[in-house]
């Protein structure tokens, strides 16, 4: 846990020259371009439902929950790190969720023009998730890596606007906190962005969707859960 924070915190540094190590297409920084790293913030509809089929859980015993969860992210065309969590002091029940992302993404263009780029996003992803409830002793944390590879679409105008869009399906292992035990994991990202250039001298302005649909099947079946998140952020260059 730890060292999960400990990374979060050296990848949230803004580092154009590494960022252009990961990012296929990506020109050579101008003060007098817009930024592609961001800094966003929105919520996050969250909903938790357990699948496990031979479990000794009663209902009552189960972490399912719907709630809304505030959402952080930094993202640049090489990395996105996320935070998004809900407990009382957004509005939730009984349950505390926490979770945490890394994703490193390589996007390699097989079209590419002036205006157009299509390809395949390569992506890595290390990602926590943690689910308590005050009235249960019960509790889920598991860590994820994952590799995955999809498509991808960007739009440009110039300096005025660019539009992305990707999808991104990926298959991980999954462990508890400690290794107790463990399982797999699939997944399916759905990412869009709409970039307002320039609006105030270098800096942008930035409208984001995310889904996702993240599925545990774990050694344990108590803790057999799907995950789906839907995100709405607005963010702004850096």
């Amino acid at each position: 846990m730890k060292s999960f924070f400990l990374l979060l915190i050296l990848i949230i540094v803004p580092n154009q020259t590494f960022a252009q190590m990961f990012s296929v297409g990506e020109t050579a920084s101008d003060p007098r371009n817009p930024s592609s790293t961001y800094f966003r913030m929105g919520l996050s509809p969250v909903n938790f439902n357990f699948t496990g089929e031979n479990s000794s859980l009663t209902p009552s015993e189960r972490l399912d929950f719907e709630s809304t969860a505030l959402t952080l992210i930094f993202e640049n065309p090489a990395l996105n790190a996320s935070l998004s969590f809900a407990n009382g002091l957004t509005g939730a029940d009984e349950e505390k969720y926490l979770n945490l992302s890394i994703d490193y993404l390589n996007r390699l263009s097989f079209v590419r023009s002036q205006n157009i780029q299509a390809g395949i996003p390569f992506g890595l992803n290390s990602n926590l998730v943690s689910v308590r409830n005050d009235q249960e002793n019960n509790d889920f944390s598991q860590t994820v890596v994952a590799f995955g590879a999809g498509a991808f679409l960007s739009f440009t105008n110039s300096k005025q606007f660019s539009f992305v869009i990707e999808g991104i399906p990926a298959y991980g292992f999954s462990n508890s906190k400690g290794g107790l035990f463990g399982g797999s994991n699939k997944s399916l990202l759905l990412r869009t962005r709409l970039n307002f250039l320039s609006l105030i001298g270098n800096k942008g302005l930035s409208l984001g969707y995310d889904y996702k649909f993240s599925s545990y099947d774990l050694d344990v079946d108590d803790f057999d859960y799907d995950l789906t998140y839907h995100r709405l952020t607005l963010g702004i260059s850096l």
